[in-house]
C-alpha cells in the first residue's frame, strides 16, 4: 500500500508538472498597460447624454461609415460610464465605476467593453442578408436622445434599420431593441444576429476571458487565450483545431465572461437562439455572436426583437433578480463541490459581518474546519503513530514471509487485529479534506467580494498570489506565504509517524513540500492562507496527541 501511495504523489506531481507548462505555453504575453486614466474618466461630468443632435432633427440616409463623421455619444448613470458610435450603433466603452483597476484611490474603472482604433462596437448588427452589405460598421445617425436613451437609425434602399438603447440609472443591464422596416418593393429575410467582439487583455481581472453561453441548461465556457490553437492533447496526439463553436437552439445567453465579470446578450426567446464561437485571431481574437435566426418581412410590414443585455459584475444577487439563470455564470466548481462552495460563500459573507477583514475570517473558517473534523484527525493522528510503533513487528513478518505474499498478508491483518490497529483509519480524514479545500478554493476564487480584499501588510489582495517583493532583471516574484507552508509541511511530516520504508519517507518529505510550493506558488493568498493555518493547527494537534500517548504508556 506504502509503494503505491508514493507512486500516486510522484503521478500527480508529473501530471501538475505538465498542466503548469502547458498554462505557461497558453498564457498570453504580457503587455504594458500606461497608467494613463481613461478619456472617460478624464472628462468633465456631461450631462447624461451628449453630442446628440436634437430630437427633431430629421432622418437623413447616411453615407458610408468611412466617409461619414463619426458621433459618440457619453451616457452615464450611477454604475457606469459608457460611451457608443454612430459607426455600427453598438457600444465602444462601458466602464464599471464601482470597481477599480487596481486597489488604491486613483486607479482606472475596469472597462469591461474597450474598443481599440477602428474596431468593430459591441452589440454590432451585421443584417448582411439585408443586401446592404455588413452593417457592423455602418454609419448610422442619431435620432433622438434622452438621459437614459439613444435611438439610432440607417435608411437605405427603402429599408429601415433602428436601433434603441434603454438604459437604467441602478441596474448593469439595460435593453436593446432592433427593429427593420421594409418599404421597398421587395421582401428581405434577415437575420437578427448580435455580435460581441473580444481579445485578450492584460491584467488579473481578464487572466480568464472566456467566451460563454448557458446552452440548453448547460454552461459552455471557452478560454479566448486557448480557442483555435491547437491544445495540449492535440499537440501530443494530433487531432482537429476548433475555430468554430455553434450552438444551434436553446441559447439563454452568450458573451463573455471573466471570473468575477460577465457581458452577456439575453434574447427574449431563447427556444428559438442560436450562439456561435469564432475564433477570429486565434489565441487572441475571437467573437461571440447571438442570433434569434431568419425572418421573413414583405414590403410594408416590419419585425422588431428585444434582447437584454447585461455588462457588470458577478454579483450574485443581481444576476439571479434578471433571471434566465444568470448566476450559472458563477463558478463554483462541480455539481458534489457547488453546496460546500454556497456554504462557504455564505459563511464568509456572515463572519465578514462580524469580522471586517477576509484575512481573519479565512483563518477562523479554517479553525472552524480543524474542529468539526478533529475526532476523525485525532482518530487518524492516534491509527498513525500505533501504525509506527508496530513497523518492527511488520518488517519481521515482511522478512519472515517474504517468499509468500499471500501468508505475509494474512499475519500482518493478524497483527493488526490483536493491536487493535486499522491500517486504513488514517485516510477518512485526508479524504474528508480534499472536497473541503476544493470548495474553499471555488469560494475563495469566485466570490467576487473577495477581489482586492487586504488582508495585511503586503498581502493587499486574497484572491490573487501574494508578492513580497520582485527580484530586479529576472522579474521574479518573492512569495512568503508558499515558502511557510512549505516549510510547515516538512515539519507536519517530521512529526507524523510513517509505515513507509524509511528510504522512501526520507524521499516523500523532500518531493511533497517542494511539489506543494511549487504549485501553490501561483494560487491565491486566501488559499495558502487556509493551508497554512491548517498546517500549523494540524502540528499542534500532533503534538498533543503524542503527549498524550507518552504519558498514557508510562
Amino acid at each position: 500500500m506504502d509503494r503505491n501511495a508514493f507512486l500516486a504523489f510522484a503521478l500527480s506531481f508529473l501530471v501538475l508538472s505538465l498542466w503548469m507548462m502547458w498554462e505557461a505555453e497558453h498564457r498570453p504575453p504580457p503587455r504594458r498597460v500606461e497608467p494613463t486614466p481613461s478619456p472617460l474618466a478624464a472628462a468633465p461630468a456631461p450631462p447624461s447624454v451628449v453630442e446628440a443632435p436634437p430630437a427633431a432633427t430629421p432622418v437623413q440616409p447616411l453615407r458610408p461609415a468611412a466617409q461619414a463623421q463619426e458621433q459618440r455619444l457619453r451616457v452615464e448613470t450611477d454604475l457606469v460610464r459608457a460611451e457608443l458610435s454612430s459607426h455600427g450603433a453598438g457600444v465602444t466603452r462601458w466602464e464599471l465605476r464601482r470597481y477599480a483597476l487596481r486597489p488604491g484611490d486613483g486607479s482606472p474603472a475596469v472597462e469591461l467593453s474597450m474598443r481599440e482604433g477602428n474596431g468593430e462596437a459591441v452589440l454590432a448588427t451585421p443584417l448582411r442578408e439585408l443586401g446592404l452589405g455588413d452593417l457592423s460598421r455602418a454609419a448610422f445617425s442619431v435620432r433622438e436622445s434622452g438621459p437614459l436613451h439613444v435611438d439610432f437609425v440607417y435608411t437605405d434602399a427603402g429599408i429601415t434599420i433602428r436601433k434603441r438603447y434603454l438604459f437604467e440609472r441602478d441596474s448593469y443591464a439595460f435593453r436593446l431593441r432592433l427593429e427593420v422596416s421594409n418599404e421597398s418593393a421587395r421582401g428581405v429575410e434577415p437575420r437578427f444576429d448580435v455580435t460581441w467582439p473580444t481579445e485578450t487583455r492584460a491584467g488579473a481581472d481578464f487572466s480568464s476571458l472566456s467566451l460563454t453561453a448557458l446552452h440548453d441548461g448547460e454552461l459552455e465556457q471557452l478560454p479566448v487565450e486557448g480557442f483555435g490553437r491547437a491544445g495540449f492533447g492535440a499537440r501530443l496526439f494530433g487531432g482537429g483545431i476548433e475555430t468554430e463553436r455553434v450552438f444551434a437552439s436553446g441559447v439563454e445567453w452568450a458573451g463573455i465572461g471573466t471570473r468575477y465579470f460577465l457581458g452577456v446578450v439575453l434574447p427574449d426567446v431563447p427556444r428559438d437562439t442560436e450562439a456561435r464561437f469564432l475564433a477570429e485571431e486565434p489565441g487572441k481574437r475571437a467573437r461571440a455572436t447571438v442570433s434569434t435566426g431568419v425572418f421573413s418581412i414583405p414590403p410594408g410590414r416590419s419585425v422588431e426583437r428585444e434582447f437584454r443585455v447585461y455588462m457588470g459584475p458577478k454579483e450574485p444577487a443581481r444576476l439571479a433578480e434578471l433571471g434566465a439563470h444568470l448566476e450559472r455564470s458563477i463558478d463554483l466548481g462541480w455539481s458534489w463541490v457547488a453546496p460546500i462552495t454556497r456554504g462557504f460563500t455564505w459563511l464568509l459573507h456572515a463572519l465578514y459581518a462580524v469580522i471586517p477583514n477576509y484575512g481573519l475570517v479565512i483563518i477562523v473558517i479554517t479553525i472552524l474546519v480543524r474542529l468539526a473534523t478533529a475526532p476523525l484527525a485525532t482518530k487518524q493522528m492516534r491509527s498513525m503513530k500505533r501504525l509506527g510503533e508496530l513497523q518492527p513487528k511488520i518488517r519481521a513478518l515482511q522478512e519472515k514471509h517474504r517468499d509468500d505474499r499471500q501468508q505475509q498478508s494474512q499475519e500482518m491483518m493478524k497483527l493488526y487485529r490483536e493491536s487493535g490497529v486499522n491500517p486504513l483509519g488514517g485516510c477518512l480524514p485526508m479524504v474528508l479534506q480534499i472536497p473541503v479545500f476544493i470548495a474553499l478554493y471555488y469560494a475563495l476564487q469566485s466570490s467576487i467580494d473577495l477581489r482586492q480584499a487586504p488582508f495585511v501588510g503586503w498581502i493587499q489582495d486574497l484572491s490573487q498570489p501574494e508578492t513580497l517583493f520582485t527580484v530586479p532583471g529576472l522579474e521574479l516574484p518573492v512569495r512568503l506565504l508558499p515558502v511557510l507552508m512549505g516549510a510547515s509541511m516538512v515539519l507536519q511530516q517530521k512529526l507524523t509517524p510513517t509505515t513507509m520504508d524509511p528510504a522512501q519517507a526520507r524521499m516523500l518529505m523532500v518531493m511533497m513540500p517542494i511539489m506543494f510550493t511549487v504549485l501553490f506558488y501561483t494560487f491565491p493568498s486566501g488559499l495558502v492562507l487556509y493551508w497554512f493555518v491548517s498546517n500549523l493547527l494540524a502540528i499542534g494537534q500532533q503534538l498533543l496527541i503524542n503527549r498524550g500517548l507518552e504519558r498514557a504508556r508510562a
